[in-house]
């Protein structure tokens, strides 16, 4: 269709769908044929100079890079090289071609800042299109075409504040970006009322306050968290979206394992009952028993029975792991000091 159509039209066509292409590949799980569209997707995006798109692919990018880092290299290499011999203008971003020509980085932080490079990329980009336009408010700024959405800003900010706090650095400026993502996105839902994509706003906004929630809780201490959680849990039962909501429901019902219990075990055990019944919605089996001490996960009566787990009262609480796997908090907190390399789900080994 691209080819049919031509001109900028066509290669918007075009940039388009090998983000979406590579969004695809990613989930089958060809790694490097999704690099190699999404870089062609921003030699498009570059060639047009379209900074609404630039800001968009190089989020993509972002993603990308934290799934596949090597990959990413390799496929921004051979983009730029494609680009230096065909010769269409640079309009921005990292060049990666310098940073791996020798060899490929491979220390966990060097792979780490190549996605966040990505990301700050796409905050630039962004920021330079309002300042060139005079600010959102401006009479140029009516061009939504070439300056980004007020809901771009907020997923820029957002995710480059995700990007800061997973490689654990910068910490009060992912606190900024994360918190700055959630204030716009309540601002943009404001305006959005009765709008059909409201209902989009409010996902991706659930899910902005749930990575909040979730810095939060390991900055702050769950105190804070607590709100945040609660209303994303809240926001992503309106919108149905069942991944977001099995994160949510997994950080709510840990934190019954905390010092303080901000949730009690009782209310745990029913989060991670919802949760659950999402997981049994997409064909997995949810755990019933701790795969350390092989004890049922939920005691009867609701109690803790001595001998179960690996202690009683808080160690009995359960422990929801990011791949979803549940273990008594005693068990895993035993685990966690017998590792002596990085540390590792015991049984998938994530």
């Amino acid at each position: 269709m691209a080819e049919l159509i031509g001109g900028e039209v066509g290669a918007e066509y075009r940039q388009h769908a090998e983000c979406l292409l590579s969004g695809r590949l990613l989930l089958v799980g060809d790694k490097i044929a999704s690099a190699r569209a999404i870089c062609s997707s921003l030699r498009a995006a570059r060639a047009l100079g379209n900074r609404a798109k630039l800001v968009e692919v190089f989020m993509s990018c972002s993603s990308l890079a934290e799934n596949a880092p090597d990959a990413m290299v390799k496929a921004e290499k051979e983009s730029r090289e494609q680009e230096r011999l065909s010769g269409p203008p640079h309009h921005g971003g990292p060049d990666l071609s310098q940073e791996g020509r020798t060899s490929l980085p491979t220390t966990p932080a060097a792979l780490s800042r190549i996605c966040i490079s990505y990301a700050e990329a796409a905050v630039e980009i962004y920021e330079a299109a309002l300042a060139s336009a005079g600010g959102r408010n401006s009479p140029a700024a009516a061009d939504g075409i070439r300056i980004p959405s007020l809901l771009t800003e907020a997923r820029a900010y957002g995710h480059l504040g995700v990007c800061l706090a997973n490689l654990g650095v910068k910490r009060r400026r992912s606190l900024k970006l994360l918190r700055r993502a959630v204030a716009l996105m309540r601002q943009e839902l404001r305006t959005m009322v009765f709008s059909p994509d409201a209902m989009e706003v409010k996902r991706q906004l659930a899910s902005q306050l749930s990575n909040l929630g979730s810095f939060l809780w390991n900055l702050q201490g769950p105190g804070k968290a607590e709100a945040c959680l609660r209303e994303a849990l809240e926001l992503s039962e309106e919108t149905d979206d069942v991944q977001l909501k099995q994160t949510v429901l997994r950080h709510l019902a840990n934190m019954s394992s905390l010092p303080d219990q901000r949730v009690e075990l009782a209310e745990a055990a029913a989060l991670r009952s919802r949760m659950n019944t999402l997981y049994a919605q997409t064909g997995r089996d949810p755990d019933t028993s701790c795969m350390i001490c092989l004890d049922p996960l939920e005691q009867p009566g609701g109690g803790a029975e001595e001998g179960a787990g690996a202690g009683g009262g808080a160690d009995l609480a359960v422990h929801v792991l990011d791949c979803g796997h549940q273990l008594h908090e005693g068990c895993l907190s035993t685990w966690c000091r017998a590792q002596s390399g990085g540390l590792c789900c015991p049984v998938c080994k994530k």
